[in-house]
Parts: C-alpha cells; sequence; structure tokens
C-alpha cells in the first residue's frame, strides 16, 4: 500500500520523502541539517526544556527537516529568538516535515 501512495504522491506533482530511518523518541523534536531526514539527527527534549520557551536548535547547524513528537504543537521558527519578523509555522504532534520552506532556527513546545 505504502508504494501505491508513493507512486500517487509521485504522479501528483509531489515528491515521497521516507520516514527518518531512526525514529524520533516520545516526548522529543528531532531535527537534520538535510532535506529527507538526512545528516546527523539533533533531538530537543521536552524534560530539557520548559514549554512556551524559545528554543535555539543547534549552533551552526540548519534544520531542513524534522519531526515533532513532542505530544504538543511546536512552532518552527526562521528566527533563531523566534521573532515574528521572519517566517514562522506551527505544526501539529505527530507531524513529519521531510523538506521545510524556511531554515528553521528555533522551536517553541506549546502546553495546549
Amino acid at each position: 500500500m505504502l508504494s501505491v501512495l508513493a507512486a500517487i504522491a509521485v504522479g501528483a506533482g509531489g515528491a515521497y520523502a521516507a520516514p527518518p530511518e531512526t525514529p524520533c523518541p516520545t516526548g522529543s523534536f528531532c531535527s537534520w541539517p538535510e532535506e529527507n531526514f538526512a545528516g546527523q539527527s539533533h533531538e530537543v527534549g521536552l524534560q530539557a526544556h520548559a514549554l512556551e520557551q524559545c528554543v535555539q536548535l543547534q549552533q551552526g547547524v540548519e534544520t531542513r527537516s524534522f519531526v515533532n513528537n513532542t505530544g504538543h504543537p511546536v512552532t518552527a521558527y526562521q528566527d533563531p529568538d523566534c521573532d515574528t519578523e521572519a517566517e514562522f509555522s506551527t505544526y501539529p504532534t505527530g507531524s513529519q516535515n521531510p523538506r521545510t520552506a524556511y531554515v528553521v532556527r528555533a522551536i517553541k513546545i506549546w502546553s495546549h
């Protein structure tokens, strides 16, 4: 069934991206420096960060793909200080984004 869905996605002008080889642990936001979950992953866990606070992602690494497995909505920011003057979008828990529209440099994990 997955290959049929992949063929439909490619045929419709979209590109299918396989889920990451290393799953993102429950309670975490996982990011990769390359599209399609490639490169060295970086994990932000709920246990280490307060909710609704701006969390800068790994310094010097630009996030091009990510998985939100926090159990909460997450806003991904282009600005490293979560400034809304730059690009930002909110993703529900369980989201997998193989190709971000912009480089993600910081996130906020929401309580609701």
